[in-house]
């Protein structure tokens, strides 16, 4: 009996089952046939909008402004080296990014820059001015940043002023790309004059338009050339506290002015050079005379004294100078060679000298020859 009791309730368990399975089944065919029936109905023109959130687009980070910032270092450039001409191209900048001002230099390590590479600054959108401190070739048309969108916000593009050789490759690429150009120009002239007492020298150049100074720079030896003063009137430097005997090298540029207040160093002068030693003399002569040769030369009242050298000229056989006079008063202005052989020619170097702490310091030779009598 309890055997039969579970059968029928396990059988009424199973049938409800069915029925709520055939129940959903049929809502579920309703349910789709009314959203066939909607879909249908809609106008084929209608579309649905669905709003979203908006976000902006956030730009690539840009390097921090830092005012007016000047980049004049070689080792702040990526090169190429050109195997044709052995010459670099530069190819990248690694210096830094926030820069207003950017010198091109002529040379990399000693070796001269032919060209630089498209895009080389897209990375420095602060740019005011690039400087060519040689007639380089710019390759391409995008070398400077491109500017940045990014949602509302936007930088504009760098346009810098371009400063370089007048009617030069810079200053073909700055019309081309609409950009201001200024020529760079440097003294055509310069000259020094050291005085009497060897330790101070005067160098002076010629004036170059649109400059408001001149820096002059200074090397010794097979020293460097360092700024030595920046002049900003005239044009002319007096360098003080020389070294008697030592050879000094200087060199002049300009320097401009810019609106924003910014300076441009322009293209050096010729290297002038002042030896802190007497001066070559001046009138030295020889001539033949009765039994022997004179020599002569002009008097420099700045100087100490004289020294002569000698060597006879004998077919056949290689003869070298050996000094035959030291004379220590400088108004003395000769000197004459006896008991010469009478046809036989003779050659004579002349130099002053002038005694400072001690020491001769001595100024370059003369040579004359003449044949005894």
């Amino acid at each position: 009996m309890k055997r039969w009791l579970c059968s029928i309730l396990c059988l009424s368990m199973v049938a409800g089952l069915a029925a709520v399975e055939v129940k959903a089944s049929k809502e579920t065919d309703i349910n789709e046939n009314q959203i066939m029936i909607m879909s249908a109905q809609a106008p084929v023109t209608e579309t649905a909008t669905v709003e979203t959130s908006k976000t902006e687009v956030p730009l690539p980070s840009l390097p921090v402004f830092i005012g007016n910032f000047t980049v004049k270092d070689e080792n702040a450039f990526q090169t190429a080296f050109n195997m044709a001409d052995k010459t670099w191209t530069i190819t990248g900048y690694v210096g830094n990014k926030s820069a207003t001002m950017i010198y091109i230099p002529e040379k990399i390590n000693g070796i001269k820059v032919s060209a630089v590479a498209d895009k080389v600054f897209e990375g420095c959108p602060y740019l005011k001015h690039v400087v060519f401190m040689a007639d380089v070739e710019i390759q391409g048309s995008s070398l400077f940043f491109q500017g940045q969108q990014g949602g509302s916000i936007s930088y504009a593009a760098a346009r810098p002023e371009i400063w370089g050789k007048a009617n030069g490759k810079a200053a073909a690429f700055a019309a081309g790309a609409g950009l201001v150009f200024h020529p760079l120009e440097g003294s055509n002239q310069v000259s020094s004059k050291k005085a009497a007492g060897l330790t101070k020298a005067t160098i002076t150049w010629s004036a170059v338009n649109g400059a408001s100074s001149y820096n002059v720079y200074r090397k010794s030896g097979k020293g460097q050339y360092a700024l030595r003063s920046s002049i900003s009137a005239g044009v002319s430097f007096t360098d003080t506290g020389l070294k008697a005997g030592t050879t000094y090298k200087y060199k002049v540029t300009p320097v401009f002015t810019t609106p924003d207040g910014e300076t441009i160093e322009g293209y050096a002068s010729k290297e002038v050079s002042v030896a802190m030693v007497p001066a070559k003399l001046k009138g030295v002569r020889a001539k033949g005379v009765k039994g022997g040769v004179q020599v002569r030369w002009k008097r420099n009242k700045n100087v100490s004294g004289y020294q002569v050298y000698m060597k006879v000229h004998v077919k056949g056989f290689k003869t070298k100078f050996n000094r035959v006079k030291t004379i220590k008063k400088n108004k003395i202005t000769g000197y004459r060679q006896k008991m010469a052989v009478r046809g036989m020619k003779y050659s004579f170097k002349v130099r002053s000298f002038k005694n400072m702490k001690g020491k001769k310091i001595f100024g370059p030779f003369v040579t004359v020859s003449a044949k005894a009598k």
